[in-house]
């Protein structure tokens, strides 16, 4: 039996397109600002715990906006959510920054993946850090934030939390 190179090279290649093309959960562009006593809250993470799936993540700006990610693509998954908020980045106590170079976004979405692998690994609980915000609003049992992400048109998120 002879092995063809162009037959194993045109497996490998529907292989890899199949595989790529239908992994993971459909994700939807998400974003927002939050608020805390009618003035932007910068350097917070925002996480969304969807029911099913992995958990997206992003960290306000100045301006209190912010863009969530899941893992390394953009975005949440689709369907209810419910919110975290911590200020720093989760379970560190830092203030982190909204990446503005091609670098700095590689930094934060490793730093984020490895965030996420702890939280889930601590039962899908982040340590908290220090905080200006109510605790409540550290973990997404009490936090008493829930959206529902849409497939089609816009997921902008307005959150504005309270003492």
């Amino acid at each position: 039996m002879t092995i063809n190179f162009r037959n194993c090279l045109s497996v490998a290649v529907c292989l890899f397109i199949g595989c790529s093309s239908s992994s993971g959960p459909k994700l939807a562009p998400v974003d927002g600002v939050v608020t805390f006593k009618g003035k932007p809250l910068a350097g917070a993470t925002v996480t969304l715990i969807p029911e099913k799936g992995p958990f997206a993540m992003g960290v306000t700006g100045p301006d209190g906006k912010f863009t969530v990610s899941t893992g390394a693509s953009r975005g949440a998954v689709i369907g209810s959510v419910k919110v975290s908020i911590t200020e720093g980045q989760a379970g560190t106590g830092e203030v982190t920054k909204q990446p503005t170079t091609p670098e700095e976004s590689e930094a934060y979405m490793k730093k984020a993946a490895e965030t996420q692998a702890a939280i889930a690994a601590n039962g899908g609980v982040a340590p908290l850090p220090a905080t200006t915000i109510p605790q409540k609003y550290a973990k997404s049992d009490t936090s008493g934030l829930s959206y529902t992400i849409k497939a089609t048109g816009e997921n902008r998120l307005t959150i504005d939390l309270v003492e």
